[in-house]
């Protein structure tokens, strides 16, 4: 966007960007309260996934698509458009908030599947390697199939 590691100084300078400085502030305020220096690199790391996502928003097309879209290199071209990137990014934002806050995620076993293979795809965009990679690590697939196996244990009791 500006060749920058600080590229968040622009925002104040770019009416329609106005806004996310004070995420921005707010960041720099909880590095400041931890006692350590404000660095771009604290900055990137302190600022929350909602601010990441947001950026996505048909508000800032105009001005952060050209840029941002350069992330989701491997998403078909035919598809690199903001809102197929805007709508799974939520998806899994609201996922990930559900976990972070100690909510159910296992209401529905067919969206939790759903919105694993997103996450997946969407690593994809980023890196053909990190689906992979994850796969390698997660037990998603383990974890849901005895889920399953013990949920259809316990209807066959209830039904037969």
């Amino acid at each position: 966007m500006t060749g920058r590691k600080d590229w968040y100084v622009i925002l104040s300078t770019v009416p329609a960007l106005k806004s996310l400085d004070s995420q921005v502030d707010i960041a720099k305020q909880h590095i400041t309260k931890r006692g350590e220096a404000i660095t771009p690199d604290k900055i990137n790391g302190e600022l929350t996934m909602g601010f990441w996502v947001l950026l996505f928003n048909v508000k800032y097309e105009r001005y952060l698509w050209k840029d941002l879209r350069k992330a989701f290199s491997n998403m078909p071209k035919a598809k690199r458009q903001r809102k197929y990137v805007s709508a799974p990014l939520n998806d899994i934002r609201a996922l990930r908030n559900r976990v972070f806050h100690n909510e159910s995620i296992s209401w529905n076993l067919s969206r939790l599947e759903f919105l694993h293979n997103t996450i997946l795809e969407v690593c994809l965009w980023i890196n053909p390697v990190l689906p992979l990679w994850i796969k390698t690590v997660e037990r998603f697939d383990k974890v849901i199939l005895s889920v399953k196996r013990k949920w259809y244990g316990w209807w066959k009791y209830i039904f037969d």
